[in-house]
């Protein structure tokens, strides 16, 4: 507790940082409890796509939530990067997965899956105020 006060940050930070975390670990974990008959394995497209959420997006959830933490209580400056980063690519990919990917995908109608896909607006907007918070509080000595 003693780290956490040395950064003062506002209790609207943590409450987004607390808000991401538990989406990104309801995704995982909706992610990890698919069936295996979810995506159709005779379709290439979906096999790819499938893929690419699992593999790639998957490894950079579990980066950002084991490296966060230690970027964060380590150095404001490279957390405020970091976060503008994960920011900009959380972004990306919704706007992705809604032009493109909801096109080629159907995700299974699992009660978590739609409140995922439901509140991933909240957790866009927790990042968005956690790099708007690094970005405009006063400077402090790393």
């Amino acid at each position: 507790m003693v780290a956490v006060k040395k950064y003062q940050f506002t209790k609207l930070f943590w409450g987004s940082f607390i808000g991401a975390y538990g989406f990104l670990l309801l995704a995982i974990f909706a992610i990890a409890t698919l069936p295996d008959n979810v995506f159709d394995t005779w379709d290439d497209i979906h096999v790819r796509v499938a893929t690419k959420l699992i593999y790639v997006r998957f490894s950079i959830v579990i980066f950002a939530l084991l490296g966060y933490p230690v970027i964060l209580f380590t150095s404001v400056k490279i957390a405020k990067s970091v976060t503008i980063a994960l920011t900009a690519w959380a972004i990306a990919i919704y706007i992705d997965d809604y032009l493109v990917l909801y096109q080629i995908i159907e995700y299974p109608q699992r009660g978590l899956v739609n409140f995922i896909q439901a509140i991933r607006p909240l957790f866009l907007a927790c990042l968005i105020w956690m790099s708007f918070e690094l970005t405009f509080r006063p400077p402090e000595v790393d």
